[in-house]
């Protein structure tokens, strides 16, 4: 065992005296040593999870209500917009039944509405018996 420990020491001791030269040598130089991928990533997780923490207590003491009233409050408002929305659904629907009904009343009244082409082609052939009319009265 004496053995083994003393190569451990001495594996450690070197290990580590290789590291501190390589980092000198690098200082030196200017560069440093490549950051492992970890190095990275762990440090930010810490930083995120941090902000999540803060936030949720930054949410609990400033809320100005209990979560089940919030939720209950909602819940009151969409049913509000929801009854809103369906009685402004059913007057837009009344209206056009409404204006329907008076187009159809109207073409019945008519007969034809008025400046469709039916209704152009026929005042054009009253004009025309008047005129050719009014043309056999002067020849006679």
């Amino acid at each position: 065992m004496e053995l083994k420990e003393l190569l451990e020491d001495l594996n450690t001791s070197a290990s580590s005296k290789y590291d501190a030269n390589v980092e000198k040598l690098l200082d030196r130089m200017g560069l440093q040593r490549r950051r492992d991928t970890a190095d990275v990533i762990v440090p930010a997780l810490g930083i995120f999870g941090a902000g999540i923490a803060v936030g949720a207590t930054l949410g609990v003491l400033f809320a100005p209500k209990r979560g089940e009233e919030l939720r209950d409050d909602l819940a009151e408002r969409l049913d509000e917009l929801r009854e809103k929305s369906s009685e402004e659904y059913e007057e837009l629907r009344r209206k056009s039944e409404e204006a329907l009904q008076a187009a159809r009343e109207r073409k019945k009244h008519d007969g034809v509405g008025e400046g469709t082409p039916a209704s152009i082609s026929k005042e054009s052939a009253k004009s025309k018996k008047s005129s050719e009319t009014a043309t056999k009265s002067q020849k006679g």
